[in-house]
């Protein structure tokens, strides 16, 4: 069973999201309770030594750990990528094999372009069954199971920002493996890349969160319905007390003409980092 007290956080980042890393890592310390400790794992995307001090620094002040995992990228350079989506987003689909020599068995995957608002606790441990992640239906896309003709029971799509994974159970039937050869077998398929891949492998397979554990744009800025009744009252109960705010889309906080409800959330924790705004 996997220690309550000792949380396992994984994002992945080059040089360029440096920033955004620490402000998600800021933001999950200072919503901590003080007695969890957070063990951070980065995967590393030729991240600056210089930069890597700094970070270390950060983390030291709190009761946390960081670490960073070096990582042999040959196996992702087939795949698709566009100006929103770089290859270090397929990273996160192996996560489970990069952590194969030391005893994790629970992680929790966070994009960068998040901040926490509330305790990472409340989702830490969290029961997965006999699933082998947790995750947030992809605001906005909900018959995209279909767009991709996949055959599943259930067409609900989950979003790869936030994920939950049961580490033992992914790297027993190889879901790595299994989903980067449907990446690089259908890349004309893939609009989404990385989760679509996962989500045509893993689809029946993972427990729906609260929508305020990915406090997608689309939801926070009301430009998506939810098409139940059900979905439409989570949405609202997201937009008024988010706990994970994904700052996703194009238009990111760190940019002026950002309009988002809770830019000020990420300016404020950035200000606080080793990497303020210039």
């Amino acid at each position: 069973m996997f220690d309550k007290g000792e949380i396992t956080i994984i994002s992945a980042a080059d040089e360029g999201f440096v920033p955004h890393l620490a402000t998600l890592f800021l933001s999950l310390l200072q919503t901590k309770k003080s007695d969890t400790v957070i063990n951070f794992y980065v995967i590393d995307d030729q991240i600056a030594l210089v930069s890597k001090e700094m970070l270390n620094r950060m983390v030291n002040e709190y009761n946390a750990t960081i670490s960073y995992l070096q990582i042999d990228t040959e196996e992702f350079d087939t795949m698709v990528e566009s100006d929103r989506i770089p290859k270090t987003a397929y990273f996160r689909i192996a996560i489970p094999n990069f952590l194969k020599h030391t005893d994790i068995k629970r992680a929790i995957y966070l994009d960068c372009d998040i901040v926490a608002l509330q305790p990472i606790e409340d989702i830490w441990a969290i029961d997965l069954g006999d699933k082998l992640l947790a995750a947030v239906e992809d605001a906005g896309f909900h018959q995209r199971l279909d767009a991709m003709e996949i055959d599943a029971k259930s067409h609900i799509y989950f979003n790869s920002g936030v994920m939950i994974i049961d580490i033992e159970k992914w790297r027993a039937e190889k879901i790595s493996e299994q989903v980067l050869t449907f990446a690089s077998t259908n890349q004309e398929a893939l609009t989404f890349h990385d989760q679509d891949a996962l989500n045509a492998i893993l689809h029946d397979r993972w427990l729906i969160l609260h929508p305020k554990w990915n406090a997608q744009a689309y939801i926070l800025l009301g430009e998506k319905d939810h098409p139940t009744k059900i979905g439409k009252v989570e949405y609202d109960e997201a937009r008024s007390n988010p706990a994970l705010v994904h700052y996703s889309g194009h238009i990111k906080p760190w940019c002026e003409k950002s309009d988002h409800p809770y830019r000020k959330n990420y300016l404020a924790l950035r200000e606080q980092t080793p990497f303020p705004i210039k």
